[in-house]
C-alpha cells in the first residue's frame, strides 16, 4: 500500500494544531506540561548520560549487559506506564482519522508520528540516542544501531498502544481509574525505599558482579528488547549474519504488533458502544427496579442529659460527621492515598534505616525514631487538616446543608485527623522505645506529640474557614496530573506559611519537654507535660470556637471556592 508524504505531513500538522489549541484553550496545562518537560529533560538527560557512560566505558560483557537491561526496562515501561497514566489522546483516536481518505499503512504511520509530539517520548528518544552515539564504533555499526533503534522506537509504540487498545474498556472503568491513582501514588512516595532496597549496601557491588558475568542476557535476548540488543552487540563483534537475523526478527515482530494494533482499534470501532448490549443493558434495567428502596429516617436529636456517658464526651452529631469523614477517606482514592502515605513514612522512617544501618545513625540503643515521632505524625497530620473543608469539594454542598453547628462540624472532622495521627504517633513512638530501651522518654514526646496535634488541628481549623483553597480532582495521564497555577502554587505557599507558624506556636512545648533533658533535670517534666497537653488542648479549643461562627457568615464564598469545577 502506498504512503503519501503529503497526507503525512498534514496529519502532523493536524496533531499538532490540536496540541496548541488545547494549549491556548487552558493555560493551566500548558504550565502543566512545562513543569512536566522540564522534569522528563533533567531525570532522562541524566539517564542518558549515565547509560551512555556505560556503554562507553565499561568492559565487555558489561556494556552489552547494559544495553539488554535499559532495552528491557524501557519495553515494561512503556508496557505499563500507559496502563496506569491512560488519558485520551486525541492523535491516537483512530475514529477522528477515519474519516480522511487514508490507507492503513498511512493510518498507522500517521499513528506513529503522533506520538512524536508526546512528552514522554522526549525522554525515551534521550535514551535509544544515547544507545546510538554510545555504541557507534564505525560507520556501517552505526547505520545498523540507527536503524535498530528506529524499528525498536515503533515496536514500543505499538506494543503499548495495543496493551491499551486490548485492555480500553477496562481502563476507563472507574474502579480501575481509581486504583492506579492509588499505585502511581503510592510508588511516587515510595521511591526512596525502591532505591535503598536496590542499590542500598553492597548490592550495587553484586550488580556489577552479575554484569560483569553476563548473567542477564541469556534471559533477555528472547525478548523484543533483546533482539534489538542482540543486532547492536553482533554487529559490534562483527557477526554481521547473527546480527542482521535478529534486526530481521525485530522487524517482523514491530510488523506484527502493528498490525494487531490496527485490527483491535478497527474491531473496537464497529463493536457496540461503551454502555455494552442490549442484554447487559436489559440486566441493568432488572437490577435497578429490583433494587430496594431505602427511605430517609429521621433520627431526632438528642440532649446530652438524657443520654448515657458516651452521648455526653461526643455528641451524636460529632460522631454521625466522623463516621462520614472514615467513608469518605477511604472511598476517594485521592484521600486513601494521604492515609498510605502515612504507612509509606513510618516505613521511609523505620524500614529505610534497618535496610543500611551501616550507613545511618541508627542501630542498637538509638533514640533517633523516638525524636522524629512527634515530627512525623505532626506533619503527616498538616497534609490533611490544613484545609479539611477543601478536601470535600463539590460534596461539601451537601455537607453545609446537615442540620449540624458548625463547631461540631469541625470537631467532627477534627476527630478522625486526630485518630489518624495518634495510631501513627502511638506506633512510631513504640517501635522507637523498643529499639531504643529508652522507656522514661515516652511520656515527654507522646505529650509533645498531643499538644502539637491540638496546635495543628487549630491552625488547619483556621485555614480552612479563612483560606479554604480549591482541590483539584487527580486525573490520569501526564498533562492531566501536572501542577497548575489554578490550586497547586497556592496551596503550597500556604501550606509552608502555616507550617512554619504552626512550628512557632509548638516551639513552646518541645522546649518544654527537650530543656529539662538536656540539662539532666527530668522532674521539671512533673511540670511542663501536664502544661503542655493544657496548652494544646487550649489553644484547639479556643481557635476553633473562634472560627467556627464564622463558617455560617463565610459558606457562599467557601463554597464558591473548594466546589468550581
Amino acid at each position: 500500500m502506498a504512503v503519501h508524504a503529503d497526507k503525512l505531513r498534514w496529519l502532523f500538522w493536524l496533531r499538532l494544531r490540536i496540541l496548541t489549541r488545547g494549549f491556548r484553550r487552558n493555560r493551566s496545562s500548558l504550565i502543566g506540561a512545562i513543569v512536566l518537560l522540564l522534569l522528563v529533560l533533567f531525570f532522562a538527560g541524566w539517564a542518558a548520560y549515565g547509560t551512555f557512560a556505560a556503554y562507553h566505558y565499561l568492559a565487555a560483557p558489561a556494556n552489552s549487559e547494559v544495553l539488554y537491561l535499559v532495552l528491557t526496562g524501557l519495553l515494561i515501561l512503556w508496557i505499563v506506564l500507559p496502563l496506569l497514566e491512560f488519558a485520551s489522546n486525541e492523535g491516537l483516536d483512530i475514529s477522528k482519522l477515519q474519516l480522511f481518505p487514508l490507507t492503513r499503512a498511512e493510518l498507522m504511520v500517521s499513528l506513529l508520528f503522533s506520538t512524536l509530539l508526546d512528552i514522554p517520548t522526549l525522554g525515551l528518544l534521550l535514551l535509544l540516542g544515547a544507545v546510538v552515539v554510545g555504541w557507534a564504533i564505525s560507520v556501517p555499526v552505526a547505520i545498523l544501531t540507527i536503524v535498530t533503534m528506529l524499528v525498536f522506537y515503533a515496536l514500543l509504540v505499538g506494543v503499548s498502544q495495543l496493551v491499551l487498545a486490548l485492555f480500553m474498556r477496562t481502563l476507563q472503568s472507574r474502579r480501575f481509574r481509581d486504583f492506579s491513582i492509588i499505585i502511581i501514588a503510592l510508588f511516587t512516595a515510595s521511591c526512596y525505599l525502591i532505591q535503598q532496597i536496590a542499590l542500598g549496601g553492597s548490592r550495587i557491588l553484586h550488580l556489577y558482579q552479575n554484569l560483569q558475568a553476563g548473567n542477564y542476557s541469556p534471559f533477555l535476548q528472547w525478548l523484543p528488547s533483546g533482539y534489538a540488543a542482540s543486532a547492536i552487540k553482533q554487529a559490534v563483534l562483527g557477526n554481521w549474519g547473527a546480527s542482521l537475523t535478529s534486526l530481521g526478527l525485530l522487524i517482523a515482530l514491530s510488523v506484527v504488533f502493528l498490525y494487531l494494533w490496527q485490527l483491535v482499534l478497527e474491531r473496537s470501532l464497529s463493536a457496540s458502544e461503551a454502555g455494552g448490549s442490549a442484554r447487559a443493558r436489559k440486566q441493568r434495567g432488572q437490577q435497578t427496579l429490583t433494587r430496594p428502596v431505602v427511605r430517609a429516617q429521621f433520627i431526632a436529636p438528642t440532649s446530652p442529659a438524657s443520654g448515657n456517658l458516651w452521648d455526653r464526651l461526643v455528641s451524636p452529631q460529632v460522631r454521625a460527621i466522623a463516621v462520614k469523614e472514615l467513608k469518605y477517606f477511604w472511598r476517594d482514592p485521592q484521600m486513601k492515598v494521604m492515609l498510605f502515605q502515612a504507612i509509606i513514612y513510618m516505613a521511609i522512617f523505620i524500614v529505610g534505616p534497618l535496610l543500611n544501618p551501616n550507613t545511618s545513625n541508627f542501630g542498637a540503643g538509638s533514640r533517633y525514631i523516638l525524636y522524629i515521632a512527634p515530627l512525623v505524625a505532626l506533619l503527616y497530620m498538616s497534609t490533611i487538616s490544613l484545609n479539611t473543608l477543601g478536601l470535600e469539594r463539590e460534596s461539601l454542598t451537601t455537607t453545609f446543608l446537615f442540620p449540624v453547628e458548625p463547631l461540631r462540624l469541625l470537631w467532627g472532622k477534627n476527630l478522625v485527623v486526630f485518630l489518624f495521627g495518634i495510631i501513627e504517633l502511638v506506633l512510631l513512638v513504640g517501635v522507637g522505645a523498643y529499639v531504643s530501651q529508652a522507656w522514661f522518654l515516652v511520656i515527654p514526646l507522646a505529650t509533645l506529640g498531643l499538644a502539637g496535634m491540638g496546635v495543628v488541628l487549630g491552625c488547619g481549623n483556621f485555614t480552612s474557614v479563612f483560606f479554604p483553597q480549591h482541590v483539584r480532582q487527580t486525573q490520569r495521564g501526564f498533562r492531566a496530573t501536572g501542577t497548575t497555577s489554578q490550586s497547586g502554587c497556592l496551596r503550597g505557599v500556604m501550606s509552608l506559611v502555616m507550617l512554619l507558624v504552626t512550628a512557632v506556636l509548638v516551639a513552646p512545648v518541645g522546649l518544654a519537654v527537650f530543656l529539662p533533658y538536656i540539662f539532666n533535670a527530668e522532674w521539671v517534666w512533673g511540670i511542663t507535660v501536664p502544661m503542655s497537653l493544657a496548652y494544646g488542648i487550649a489553644f484547639h479549643q479556643i481557635v476553633t470556637r473562634m472560627v467556627a461562627p464564622r463558617i455560617l457568615d463565610k459558606g457562599p464564598e467557601i463554597l464558591a471556592i473548594t466546589t468550581r469545577q
